[in-house]
Order: structure tokens, then C-alpha cells, then sequence
């Protein structure tokens, strides 16, 4: 296909999915919005594509994988739970400076979003959103406040977290994923309680026979408001993230996230660890 995307399939408002993978277009038409019921959008292998403009409110997955012109990702709407974007030399995302970074801002904004419809919707769901991007992009970036090489990674818990409206929860990066479980931990200091287990990453559209030494970035957004009730209180100081299996994992990280900006957390270094960690 050159050109643009016919006009027409604008009409078909029952349409779940879009493919339009392989062709030369340039810019994703702004009448995609009227597709009020899209739920994937497949933008693979576009070497000519630019631009993506505002997505319907019912997307739920975005493909587009070996893009090398497009240099950025609009607004995300709060239903989306995976978006892939690797091999895409172009886009920028995940700079050292979150406060620039206009892929995060809208990642976060999207995981916002999202935390008012499980407020509303009272969802007992582990709550995933998952980001997928492979390239140079592939490091975590210097501003998340813990990490660690290896497949285990500890953050302290904000004070009165279980009762602050503004602390939303954490940002999960995994460095080069394939397949993964990842269990979620909470301690008093000393020894560490399953709380969530078997959050399943697996993305069966991995391109397992490219070089494997691509390095990649995976991004877990988890909402505090699906701790369960019985570790909601101040005894609870420390909670982990333990990836237990995966391909090549070389780090992870934790991110606190709030609804409005802490400076603490771009500035926070954190030097002690709780003993479960020291001993593990």
C-alpha cells in the first residue's frame, strides 16, 4: 500500500482489529478514532511510517515493530495493556531525563488513567500493563530509583503508603526478557511474604531467532490498589519484585509512581538494604 489508508474504512465501526503491517504509509490517518470498538493495532514492518495520532479508548494492544521513522508514540489510552515497539532506531523513549521523555509521560499518564477505572470497577486484577522496547532503548534508565543486576530487586515503601491517594505504585523494568514469571514480595524488614504470584510475561510474537544479544527493555506498571487488604498497614516496610524465571535477565528495577511529582525520587540513592536482601 503507498499513500494513506482508505477513507472508507473508517466506516466499519464493528472492526476489532487492524493490520496494516508491511506498507509505505507515512502517518496513521487521524479518523482512526471513529473505530470505537479497536482492540489491536498492527503497524509492523512500516519503513516509512511517521506518525500515530490520538487511538481509539478500546485499544488494548499496539504492534509496531520495525518502524525505523517513527519517532514517537502518542497519548496511550487507559484500556492498553501491551505495546511493542521495538527495532524502531527512531523513537525516543526512555531518556536519561523522565521529566523529557515524552513516551514515559504518556506511559504514565495511560497508567493513571487506568488506575481510575480499577478504582470504579473494584478489580481484583493483578493489574498489568506491559511495555515492550527493543533497540538502543534498551537499558534501564538512570533515573529509576532501584536496581539491581540479576533477577531480585527491593524498594522501600512510602510512608503511610496504603492510605496516600497520590502513591500510585511502581514501574517494573525488566533488561532483556523473553519469557518470565515474576512474583511479587512484602516484608517487615526481615523475612519476605509471597504476595502476587505468577504474573505471566510471555509475548509469543518475540522474534526468537534474531540476535539474541539485542538488548531489550520490558516495563511492568503495578498499581498499589491491588495489594491485598491483609498487608495494607504500616508493619509492612519492603516489597520485592523476584523474577524467577527468564531469558538472559541482566537487570530489574522499581520505579515508585505518583500522581503528582515527588523530587525525592529522582534524587533518592538508596544505600541500605532490609536484611532479607543482604542475606539472599
Amino acid at each position: 500500500m503507498e499513500g494513506e489508508i482508505p477513507s472508507d474504512l473508517w466506516c466499519l465501526s464493528s472492526l476489532k482489529y487492524l493490520d496494516v503491517s508491511g506498507n509505505h504509509i507515512r502517518r496513521i490517518p487521524t479518523g482512526i478514532i471513529q473505530l470505537s470498538k479497536l482492540e489491536g493495532l498492527f503497524m509492523n514492518h512500516c519503513p516509512m511510517l511517521e506518525e500515530i495520532p490520538m487511538l481509539p479508548s478500546s485499544l488494548r494492544v499496539i504492534h509496531a515493530h520495525h518502524c525505523p521513522m517513527l519517532e514517537e508514540i502518542p497519548m496511550l489510552p487507559s484500556s492498553l495493556r501491551v505495546i511493542h515497539a521495538h527495532h524502531c532506531q527512531c523513537l525516543k523513549a526512555l531518556s536519561p531525563d523522565p521529566t523529557a521523555d515524552i513516551l514515559w509521560s504518556s506511559l504514565l499518564n495511560s497508567f493513571k488513567l487506568y488506575i481510575k477505572v480499577l478504582k470504579v470497577t473494584y478489580s481484583s486484577n493483578s493489574g498489568i500493563l506491559a511495555i515492550f522496547t527493543r533497540g538502543r532503548t534498551g537499558l534501564i534508565p538512570e533515573w529509576v530509583s532501584d536496581k539491581s543486576i540479576g533477577c531480585e530487586v527491593t524498594i522501600e515503601l512510602p510512608k503511610k503508603w496504603y492510605k496516600d491517594d497520590n502513591f500510585l505504585g511502581f514501574a517494573l523494568f525488566f533488561q532483556f526478557v523473553n519469557h518470565v514469571y515474576c512474583e511479587f514480595k512484602i516484608s517487615q524488614g526481615d523475612q519476605f511474604i509471597s504476595m502476587i504470584t505468577d504474573i505471566d510475561f510471555f509475548f509469543s510474537h518475540f522474534d526468537c531467532d534474531e540476535n539474541l544479544e539485542m538488548e531489550a527493555l520490558l516495563v511492568h506498571f503495578f498499581p498499589q490498589i491491588v495489594i491485598p487488604n491483609e498487608y495494607r498497614s504500616r508493619r509492612w516496610k519492603y516489597f520485592k519484585a523476584c523474577i524467577k524465571r527468564g531469558l538472559k535477565v541482566k537487570s530489574v528495577g522499581l520505579h515508585p509512581l505518583y500522581a503528582q511529582a515527588q523530587d525525592d525520587n529522582k534524587k533518592r540513592s538508596r544505600n541500605d538494604k532490609p536484611a532479607a536482601e543482604k542475606e539472599s
